[in-house]
């Protein structure tokens, strides 16, 4: 009795008195100044040095390509804020964090030039203000940004088919900690799929490089995004030093995995202790799932499975631009899972609240650096700045799971000795910065040669751990629809070891006339074509909306590519219920009056794409498409890949009705109607 009061006295010794972890993240999104330098003067007469008179006010995240008088404004922008840095903070750590700036630009702090970021408009970037500061005093901050279509820069010149809003285009805050503090932690989790065991490993990178070395650390798990919301572990850990970082390991016996029907997150909450005083905290969700190729299939968490999806592309809102607050990108993220998107793409970095988003909601994504276009060089200053992106890409959004893979580029000249060499180096990088995750490039040009070539040359495509192939046939692509199979036989036979996954198709108008008809013809066509190849593992379509782009159809900002089963703004087509219905893992075959008073439905497990084992669904019978929350809910049971289920419901519409089927998030897998009275095409 006395060893336990004694070791219970510890504990709350240990963790009941108040170790406060001082980090504050005070926004500074409110009350920027902003001049238009449409001259390009800025920079000659010193603008980083004045007070401004003749600026007006924004808040960021902010374009100027949004702006009537500026939408075609590709050059220099200008912000400035005022910030007064009380005395009390003289000691402690300061650190300026930009969400992202579109696409080059320099930071001053009262006039003198502290930080430049050249050619790298999407990822978040970080300074140390240390030594720049005035105390008791209020300080200045300069940003000078640049939109043009200069060559120093990834994407290259003008070779990327999306906007090129300039701007703060995402948050802004400053970070407040005491000494010593944290730079970052990365979150590296393991799952046993037999014992359901987490295992974590943690490193952990310091602002100060000569930090004391005696340093401990106190770490909180807690469930996230659960019905429960335990503490599974709080314990105090003495690191192991490696290269200057601190790394923790520990165990979890037992683990909710992350899937994409059952998210299960965990939060960690790391408070730096110096002594007995916390001195910085950070906190993250990151979630435990194995994600694995065995040969040429893809494994989630033991399952074999097959991912289809949709990808948005960012700033298509002509009302928001690059400037989306985080409330318009989680509404896109909606439109995606209202499409039945477990699997995507992003051409270039997004902002954390998507990738929060896909952590929640269960989509996977490969994220990638936005090298696009046979015009992009492969020397040496574009090779440089692709480097860099794809190190600060990597170290921002390490602890995602929704993140299973990470791209080194899009449409490039994959056959190029050169242009494959830098993608070589890209993939080679990839895999010492994150040996957890998937590699891959994303090839158009795999149809240019095949096995049976004499002078065959593999294309760079077959660098990556598996084959990412936009595939275009009737449209993009000079190859008639009935050959599409047989290229993608073609090549399928040319790298026989890699997993195959098509990384775009769709339909653009007005390059390709027909309309919203002619998509939904194109979409049916392609996705049976694909469910027909036994080696396709996935497939994305191209693009949820349509998209503003600084080339196409329209006049400035309103320039857009109509390929959406939505438009810019969000507003669905009728493709939007087909794509639903061609991605669902379930099919509702029919309704039967088998028994009086009931009905009988028919239901299978997807074998095409998508393909994986459906737990945890919900089936309603309603009158309308829009009421069916309010009505009855079924719980389905478990349906594997290619099994049929009969399963009956009360017929309460006299064998005529609405069948929707809800996945475990929340969002409609299936919704067919049987009601000849119901317009299923109005959207409610």
């Amino acid at each position: 009795m006395k060893t336990k009061c004694y070791y219970l006295i510890v504990l709350v010794l240990l963790f009941g008195l108040p170790i406060f972890a001082q980090r504050d993240t005070i926004s500074l999104n409110k009350n920027w100044q902003f001049k238009i330098d449409k001259l390009g003067e800025g920079n000659g007469k010193q603008w980083y040095s004045q007070n401004w008179i003749d600026a007006r006010i924004v808040n960021v995240p902010h374009t100027w390509n949004i702006e009537k008088e500026n939408e075609m404004h590709y050059g220099w922008g200008w912000y400035q804020k005022k910030l007064f840095v009380p005395t009390k903070w003289k000691s402690k750590q300061l650190i300026l964090q930009f969400g992202a700036i579109n696409h080059t630009s320099a930071i001053y702090i009262n006039g003198k030039k502290v930080k430049e970021n050249i050619g790298d408009g999407f990822n978040k970037f970080y300074i140390n203000l240390d030594g720049m500061l005035k105390f008791n005093a209020e300080n200045t901050i300069t940003v000078a940004c640049n939109n043009d279509f200069g060559k120093m820069k990834v994407p290259y010149a003008n070779s990327f088919d999306w906007p090129n809003d300039g701007g703060l285009i995402r948050e802004v805050a400053l970070l407040v900690s005491d000494r010593p503090a944290m730079a970052f932690a990365h979150i590296t989790p393991k799952l046993d799929v037999a014992t359901n065991q987490g295992d974590v490993k943690i490193r952990i990178g310091l602002q100060e490089t000569n930090a004391n070395k005696n340093l401990k650390f106190k770490i909180q798990i807690k469930e996230e995004n659960q019905v429960t919301h335990n503490v599974v572990l709080q314990t105090i850990l003495k690191p192991v030093w490696e290269n200057g970082e601190a790394v923790l390991t520990f165990q979890l016996p037992k683990v909710n995995p992350w899937h994409f029907d059952f998210p299960n997150l965990y939060r960690a909450d790391i408070s730096l202790l110096n002594g007995s005083k916390a001195t910085d905290k950070i906190s993250s969700t990151f979630g435990f799932r194995e994600i694995k190729f065995v040969g040429t299939k893809l494994y989630l968490n033991n399952e074999p499975i097959k991912v289809m999806g949709v990808e948005w592309t960012a700033g298509s809102n002509p009302k928001f631009g690059f400037a989306e607050t985080k409330e318009e990108i989680i509404r896109h993220g909606k439109l995606m899972k209202d499409v039945n998107c477990i699997f995507s793409r992003v051409h270039f970095q997004q902002d954390d609240a998507f990738y929060d988003f896909c952590d929640r909601n269960g989509i996977i994504i490969q994220e990638e650096v936005p090298l696009w276009g046979p015009e992009t060089p492969s020397d040496a200053s574009i090779e440089k700045i692709a480097h860099s992106q794809l190190e600060t890409m990597i170290s921002n959004h390490y602890n995602h799971p929704s993140i299973f893979a990470w791209g080194a580029g899009n449409e490039l000249r994959g056959r190029d000795a050169n242009m494959k060499k830098m993608i070589e180096g890209l993939i080679a990088k990839t895999r010492k910065l994150d040996s957890s995750r998937s590699v891959c490039y994303v090839s158009n040009t795999l149809n240019d040669q095949y096995f049976n070539n004499p002078k065959f040359t593999p294309d760079a495509g077959s660098l990556g751990d598996y084959i990412m192939m936009n595939e275009y046939g009737g449209s993009w692509w000079d190859v008639p629809v009935g050959k599409i199979g047989q290229y993608m036989d073609s090549i399928h036979m040319s790298y026989p070891d890699k997993p195959f996954f098509i990384s775009e198709f769709g339909l653009c108008e007005p390059n390709f006339k027909g309309g919203d008809q002619r998509r939904l013809e194109d979409l049916i066509y392609h996705m049976a074509l694909y469910e027909s190849k036994p080696y396709v593992e996935g497939g994305i379509y191209f693009d949820l909306t349509d998209y503003r782009t600084h080339y196409g159809g329209g006049t400035g900002k309103f320039k857009q590519r109509v390929h959406g089963i939505y438009d810019m703004y969000g507003n669905p087509k009728l493709s939007m219920k087909v794509l639903r219905e061609q991605s669902s893992p379930v099919e509702v075959h029919s309704l039967n009056n088998l028994k009086k008073g009931k009905l009988t439905l028919s239901i299978f497990g997807s074998i095409g794409l998508p393909q994986h084992i459906v737990k945890g669904y919900k089936v309603y019978l309603s009158d309308r498409t829009d009421n069916y929350a309010s009505t009855k809910a079924y719980e389905l049971p478990t349906i594997k890949p290619g099994e049929k289920i009969n399963f009956e419901v009360d017929d309460l519409y006299n064998g005529k009705g609405i069948i929707t089927v809800v996945r475990p998030t929340g969002y409609i897998a299936s919704q067919k109607s049987f009601n000849p009275n119901e317009v299923f095409e109005t959207f409610k």
